[in-house]
């Protein structure tokens, strides 16, 4: 009876030790994505937008750094008196590029479309390094603005675009109360209108 037993014990083992080995293999083999596109959504978000290959990143006498990403098309350009209206995301790139200002946060924006701000270049109340990269876009044009500290906010946040959530509000006060800290910043702009 103990013989019987032993054996028992020892085929119930091997057949554990055969099962742990097949069911990976099997798993592995037949776990085929449900649909072809499957792939593609799990990079949603990861990839870089696409960018127009002639046009080269420059910068401004100021020191301002602007690439543009998608070319614009209409004739009239944003001058530096210009009104216009945007979508734009802002964040901080000493802080990782932890986001402080979004047109998506803001009242009357949604996950698929933000609110549009306005703003009147030439006023004073537009970060001025923001309005040195905005010359001479044109309608439906995207650019990446990265702003010197120097040509950001100053200690108090009163210029446009304002953050508009106490958490963005927070994230950009930690930066500007900061003196050891770069207050450079980085836009992603889309021009809507041109006024």
């Amino acid at each position: 009876m103990r013989v019987l037993f032993a054996a028992s014990i020892a085929v119930a083992t091997a057949l554990t030790t055969v099962r742990r080995r097949a069911l990976p293999a099997i798993a592995t083999a037949t776990a085929a994505p449900a649909f072809a596109r499957d792939e593609q959504l799990l990079r949603v978000g990861q990839e870089t937008p696409a960018t127009d290959r002639d046009a080269q990143p420059f910068t401004t006498a100021n020191g301002v750094k602007v690439q543009q990403l998608r070319p614009g098309d209409g004739g009239a350009q944003v001058g530096p008196k210009s009104t216009i209206a945007v979508e734009a995301t802002g964040r901080l790139l000493n802080l990782n590029g932890v986001q402080f200002f979004s047109t998506k946060r803001m009242t009357g924006g949604d996950a698929l479309g933000g609110a549009e701000l306005v703003l009147r270049l030439g006023s004073g109340d537009v970060v001025p390094g923001l309005v040195a990269g905005l010359q001479g876009a044109r309608k439906n044009e995207i650019r990446r603005i990265v702003v010197p500290s120097e040509l950001g906010y100053s200690e108090s946040v009163e210029l446009e675009p304002k953050p508009p959530t106490l958490e963005d509000s927070r994230a950009l006060d930690s930066v500007l109360r900061n003196p050891r800290r770069d207050a450079a910043l980085l836009f992603d702009v889309k021009i809507l209108r041109i006024k």
